[in-house]
């Protein structure tokens, strides 16, 4: 699984460093990759659409937390159980844990296209690309 993961970042990087290449940018300042292979909607791949996603990405799992401090103290015998609760479970946790990887790629992608952004309109370009090209 992990094997497929890596295959697939690497054609995205690939795919990211073409289109960058025909647009006549450094990957630096092409950003995150912005076509839509294998998409049924158009992605959000410009600063201010990444920086919503990961605003609202992280206020789901600071909600999340609140959950799971309740049922940690639960467990403490600090708050009542209500009747019907389900116990945790190891499975449980592991996929609370994993939840939190969506918000922290999330931010990465928005800094690494904030960062392109900055560069590209520092050598006077369009703040925000296309796969097709520039666009204003």
């Amino acid at each position: 699984m992990a094997d497929n993961a890596a295959r697939r970042e690497k054609f995205y990087a690939r795919k990211a460093e073409l289109d960058a290449e025909r647009q006549g940018l450094t990957p630096e300042e092409y950003g995150v990759y912005k076509g839509s292979v294998g998409s049924a909607v158009q992605p959000v791949n410009s600063a201010s659409g990444l920086l919503i996603i990961s605003i609202v990405l992280t206020l789901i799992s600071i909600g999340v937390a609140y959950g799971a401090v309740i049922i940690v103290m639960q467990s403490m015998g600090l708050v009542p159980v209500v009747e019907g609760d389900t116990e945790s479970t190891p499975v449980m946790w592991f996929f609370f844990f994993l939840m939190f990887l969506a918000p922290v790629a999330s931010w990465s992608y928005y800094i690494k296209e904030r960062r392109a952004q900055k560069l590209r309109l520092a050598r006077g370009l369009p703040r925000n690309i296309t796969e097709s090209g520039p666009s204003a």
